[in-house]
């Protein structure tokens, strides 16, 4: 018998340049040679800046499918524009959102920071169904020059190493370093070493010109000979052939370029201080309107670097944007001394109102929870107020105004001052709606409108709040995140299946999207469709590993279906993230105790309450597990804790059968007057454990009160009581007596 071969995987090759960081390979040995690759992409971003592997591949991938594939572009139109806005042509429906339509100047919403995660993982879905339809003997990638990538390629290639199936779309990877960030763990868990077949230099003319060559390179060769002729050019003969190098890349207008190599080489051209000013802040603020954050922040970096001493306007828009971006990248704490620069350099007023905006916005929403500030918020924006309202023009006044008071709307929010949040907003709706046409700034009024109807929800307006997420929809139909937050409001206000329809209306307009199907998984099991909810936790787990309340509520939805080992599972890798969450601890408690494991499952449970000394299903777990092992006392204590933090008739219930057990008749009797009324016509059984209190209290009539009404349950249910002969020995005892 001969065995199957190895299912294949990905695979990781190295130029043994060392051009990366962390660990360069050292040499190919004896390495397999790594397999031919069908397409073969450069991912250098001095080449075309954030997605340059990207959109290279799919404008190989993209006219394949074109015609005979049109769905497949389709469904994916979100995440073509994004890489290849220049293939817009070949989408059939492209989205048009407000936000994509919007001007610079009327701008008001901006990408969030994990919009580039979502867009990949709808990269790799297109990329497989492409694959599955147009190669279907499977299809090999060559990404290379990984370690130079922009941070969106190297989150692509770290997405597809996770998610294609090698047997279906093969990566090869070359990558001199395992870095410390997403992609080097992927390629550490996905891929095998293998040779690279291509040599990392190309044999030339023997008459060449190796300093052009350097430069017509874009400044990507690591050939030292190249670099040496390069270095050996007398300056001004250096800058002049980056300036003649960025004239012609400009003139062929290649998709990208602006934000690549025409950058690198007008910075180390003839001019770079107009640079900066027109390529550098442009190619910036592309890059930050796209929700490219770390590319915008690199090029306001350098572009600002280009000024020298010098303080032109574009020199305060860079610093703005680099302060803005470490806000929107979570490094916010870092952004305070650019906006200070801001304010102790410039004595413009704009420029004044937008540091005193962001700084309000660092001190309520992109600073770390712990260094949140609401009250400091409250100080910066009032004065970007007071400064919007002095603003010359009188409809510049308006807009500025508004998007000020919605500003501090935030702030009342998280104050929990909802009241004083909703005037603002009203204040800025009526302030827009006075001054501007019914067509004019849409994007700055559904802001406003869809901000309302948070609000609204925060104080339980479910209707108001519907309402005003209806307008907002009908004024920007294809924008996901609307039918999201409708879906909730919807699901508040009891319209399940509306919900259901808003949650699969915003999953269809966007990139892949863990929230709504974390979401939508909530409301498919409270209406009974579990099989429905698994699915959906299952792909939003594919979609962020790393979240764990998904892994939480599927290992309880696996527990509720019986499936232990894939629930063990789930706790596990939870545990791995969140040591001390106390819902999975409390789950790894109960998979234990049905595995008779005793003493594992009341460590768990007692760890649990030690991560959270509120959380009731712990210590309810935990007393059902020291009754059954016979420790009724234990079990009385921790349902005390229990119906301390929530009373309720089930666990009134339940201690009332360990206080029995131990002789408090007196507070069994009391819990058990609680539990039948709310329970006895359900659970019958509860008839008969009051009987036997009132019994053993003295209370003969009560006890055979109860017990009469427990016997004519069962027998209206057509059944057989289980304690029918307890009653009857109990009542033949007190006959004899």
């Amino acid at each position: 018998m001969t065995s199957s071969p190895p299912p294949p995987r990905h695979i990781r090759t190295g130029t043994g340049t060392g051009t990366g960081t962390g660990t360069a390979t050292a040499g190919h040995g004896d390495l397999p040679a790594a397999p031919p690759a069908d397409y073969d992409v450069r991912c250098h971003r001095r080449l075309r800046g954030p997605y340059t592997g990207g959109s290279a591949l799919l404008r190989a991938v993209i006219p394949e499918l074109a015609g005979a594939h049109d769905e497949l572009i389709a469904a994916r139109a979100t995440e073509v524009i994004s890489l290849t806005p220049d293939q817009a042509p070949l989408v059939p429906i492209a989205p048009q959102t407000l936000t994509a339509l919007a001007s610079r100047a009327e701008r008001t919403r901006f990408y969030s920071v994990a919009r580039t995660l979502r867009v990949s993982h709808g990269v790799a879905e297109l990329l497989m169904d492409w694959a599955r339809a147009l190669h279907p003997g499977g299809a090999v990638i060559r990404f290379r020059e990984v370690d130079d990538a922009d941070p969106t390629d190297r989150e692509l290639v770290a997405v597809l190493l996770r998610r294609c199936d090698p047997a279906v779309l093969r990566l090869v990877v070359e990558s001199d370093s395992l870095a410390d960030d997403e992609l080097g763990k992927a390629l550490h868990t996905y891929t095998d070493r293998a040779a690279d077949p291509v040599p990392p230099f190309q044999d030339r003319p023997q008459d060449a010109d190796l300093a052009q060559a350097w430069i017509d390179a874009d400044g990507t060769s690591t050939d030292p000979e190249l670099l040496a002729a390069y270095q050996a050019l007398p300056a001004p003969e250096r800058a002049a052939r980056h300036s003649a190098r960025a004239a012609l890349l400009a003139g062929k207008d290649e998709p990208g370029s602006a934000l690549g190599a025409q950058l690198f080489h007008l910075e180390h051209g003839t001019d770079p201080a107009a640079a900066a000013g027109t390529a550098f802040l442009e190619a910036c603020e592309s890059c930050f309107d796209s929700g490219f954050y770390e590319a915008a922040l690199d090029m306001a970096q350098r572009g600002r670097a280009l000024f020298g001493d010098t303080r032109p306007k574009p020199y305060w828009n860079l610093t703005n944007k680099i302060g803005a971006c470490l806000s929107y990248l979570r490094r916010g704490e870092k952004g305070f001394s650019y906006f200070a620069e801001l304010r102790s350099g410039s004595t413009e007023p704009e420029i004044h109102m937008n540091s005193c905006y962001m700084m309000a916005m660092l001190y309520t929403r992109h600073l770390p929870k712990g260094m949140h500030d609401e009250m400091r918020a409250l100080e910066w924006v009032n004065t970007a107020i007071a400064i919007a309202d002095w603003n010359p023009d009188p409809h510049r006044r308006i807009f500025v105004g508004a998007f000020m008071r919605n500003a501090k709307a935030l702030v009342e929010l998280h104050r929990a001052d909802l009241d004083a949040a909703l005037a603002l907003v009203n204040e800025a709706i009526a302030m827009t709606d006075a001054d501007l046409g019914p067509d004019e700034q849409l994007l700055h009024r559904s802001v406003l409108r869809y901000n309302r109807a948070q609000i609204l929800a925060a104080m339980g307006d479910h209707d108001g709040s519907l309402a005003d997420y209806d307008l907002v929809i009908s004024r920007d139909p294809d924008y996901g995140d609307y039918y999201f937050e409708r879906a909730g409001g919807r699901r508040a206000n009891g319209q399940f299946e509306a919900a259901l329809a808003d949650y699969a209306e915003a999953i269809r307009l966007s990139p892949p999207f863990h929230e709504a199907h974390f979401n939508r998984a909530d409301l498919l099991r409270e209406l009974g469709d579990e099989e429905g909810a698994l699915r959906d936790l299952d792909y939003a787990a594919i979609l962020d590993p790393y979240h764990v309340d998904t892994l939480v509520n599927r290992a309880d939805l696996l527990m509720a279906l019986g499936d232990t080992e894939r629930a063990a599972a789930d706790v596990a890798a939870g545990l791995v993230l969140d040591p001390k969450n106390a819902n999975l601890l409390c789950a790894q408690g109960t998979l234990l105790a049905d595995a008779e494991q005793t003493e594992a499952a009341l460590s768990s449970f007692t760890a649990a309450l030690e991560a959270d000394p509120s959380f009731v299903a712990a210590w309810v777990n935990r007393a059902v597990l020291a009754y059954t092992a016979g420790r009724p006392a234990d079990a009385v204590d921790d349902l005390d804790h229990a119906i301390g933090l929530a009373d309720d008739p089930v666990l009134r219930g339940n201690r009332a059968l360990a206080l029995y057990d131990i002789g408090a008749h007196e507070r069994a009797l009391a819990d058990l007057d609680v539990a039948v009324p709310e329970l006895a016509e359900e659970d019958p059984d509860l008839l008969f454990r009051r009987g036997a209190v009132r019994l053993a209290l003295g209370d003969r009539e009560g006890a055979r009160a109860d017990w009469r009404d427990h016997l004519a349950a069962y027998a209206a249910a057509g059944e057989p009581s289980p304690h029918a002969e307890e009653i009857a020995a109990a009542g033949a005892a007190e006959s004899a007596a």
